[in-house]
């Protein structure tokens, strides 16, 4: 016999007693065994406690998408937060079209504990473009329930950001043989801009500036807004100083510092600015007129100078066409038509009628041109040396009526402001020489 199990022991147990009983003359129940737990049968339920188990029947939806519809798109692309945790997202199900419905390729990642879905374009979008963000139904929530179909569109900057360099400016026809440099411009901090198309030009590409100082103009950059310099691409050269009247390229009352006239370029017969104040607001003699645009700078340097024993006045300011017909004509009584030619403008070709330009004499003293060199005079000699300062440059230096095409006069300033003056005036150059070399000249 094998050893004796618990069981048996129990059995022996029960019978030792029974036998007891027995002999006590009571009834004994038969033995049986008693079933381990791992046989015990389940107990039975009813319906009525049958665990309740109904689908969820509302569909995922979208509280947050990151741009919103007609947001721009940023370099971490493009997210959306489901309202429930879903499943399904992918290239198929979350997609970015372009304007002709082409799908742009993208890496798509699910975040399934924030609800977040990402969207991140594997190439750069184009610039200032419009794109459509589409998800689809093959997205559903852990029930099955399928997010209803939803689109929106989106874009993409329309920012041209440049960093402190020298950059060109390109205007061009119908085809890339007109592409011309035509302006150019040193930025000495960065800057930033608008532009409303990017283009690829024999193999470079170009954006097409609307604001600043670029506007209207095609600048080297990336489809992602980033202008590239360009300080070597060749500018048309400077024309000769004949005698012709050819509408000058700017002539907006915005573009005061950079209309180039000469004795090619003219303003219009009705250019007249609406801002002329009195030359006595600025401390000066009165009944002259400068625009407002350069009042400000114009006091500063009639206080700079009184204070250094320079006593400035005006002897001309702003001449309107009719003024300067007058002017002109005068000059050609006095001195002839070609003397005249090299010493007053015919009009429309005159700075003055921009109403930023003044001929300077001294408090008290004669015209200016009665003067062997009105430069070595005080007050010459000041303005000279700092009128630059202040954003007033020497329209016509000495020794530069080749380039200037009018003869030497040291009392005649223009006001460009303190940026561009300097910039002149670093380069010592002709205020026309200047304005060509950016290209403000130029068609």
């Amino acid at each position: 016999m094998g050893p004796m199990t618990d069981g048996r022991r129990s059995l022996l147990r029960v019978g030792r007693a029974c036998l007891l009983l027995v002999i006590a003359g009571a009834a004994c129940a038969p033995i049986t065994p008693t079933p381990t737990s791992t046989h015990l049968p389940s107990p039975a339920v009813s319906a009525s406690q049958t665990p309740a188990h109904t689908p969820d029947q509302t569909a995922p939806g979208i509280v947050v998408q990151d741009p919103p519809p007609g947001g721009v798109v940023g370099m971490s692309g493009i997210t959306v937060t489901f309202t429930e945790p879903v499943r399904g997202v992918d290239g198929a199900a979350f997609q970015l079209s372009d304007a002709g419905g082409s799908v742009q390729g993208s890496t798509v990642s699910l975040d399934p504990t924030r609800r977040i879905a990402t969207l991140v374009p594997e190439a750069t979008l184009s610039f200032a473009a419009t794109y459509t963000v589409t998800l689809t139904s093959l997205v559903d929530d852990l029930a099955g329930n399928a997010l209803p179909r939803t689109s929106w569109t989106v874009r993409t900057s329309d920012l041209v950001t440049f960093a402190p360099g020298t950059y060109t400016g390109y205007r061009f026809g119908d085809s890339t043989a007109d592409l011309t440099a035509i302006k150019r411009s040193t930025l000495s901090s960065p800057s930033t801009a608008t532009a409303s198309e990017y283009r690829v030009m024999d193999d470079v590409g170009y954006l097409l500036v609307n604001a600043g100082i670029w506007r209207g103009y095609w600048i080297h950059g990336s489809p992602g807004g980033i202008a590239q310099d360009d300080p070597t691409a060749p500018i048309p050269p400077l024309p000769t100083c004949k005698y012709v009247d050819l509408p000058a390229v700017r002539v907006a009352y915005a573009d005061w510092a950079t209309t180039v006239l000469d004795t090619v370029f003219q303003l219009p017969s009705g250019y007249a600015p609406g801002d002329l104040v009195d030359t006595s607001q600025a401390g000066l003699n009165g009944s002259y007129y400068v625009r407002a645009i350069a009042l400000a700078d114009l006091t500063a340097m009639v206080a700079a100078a009184n204070s250094n024993g320079a006593r400035l006045a005006v002897q001309s300011a702003y001449r309107s066409y009719t003024g300067q017909v007058l002017t002109f004509d005068g000059w050609v009584r006095q001195v002839g038509y070609d003397e005249a030619l090299q010493t007053s403008a015919r009009p429309g070709h005159s700075e003055h009628q921009l109403g930023t330009a003044i001929d300077f004499r001294a408090v008290g003293g004669a015209s200016p041109w009665t003067y062997a060199d009105w430069a070595t005079t005080k007050e010459g000699a000041w303005l000279a040396a700092n009128a630059w300062r202040f954003g007033w440059v020497m329209s016509y230096p000495r020794g530069t009526s080749s380039v200037s095409c009018y003869s030497y006069e040291p009392w005649h300033y223009r006001y460009v402001g303190r940026a561009a003056a300097a910039a002149v005036h670093g380069a010592e150059v002709a205020l026309r020489q200047w304005l060509w070399s950016q290209g403000y000249g130029v068609r």
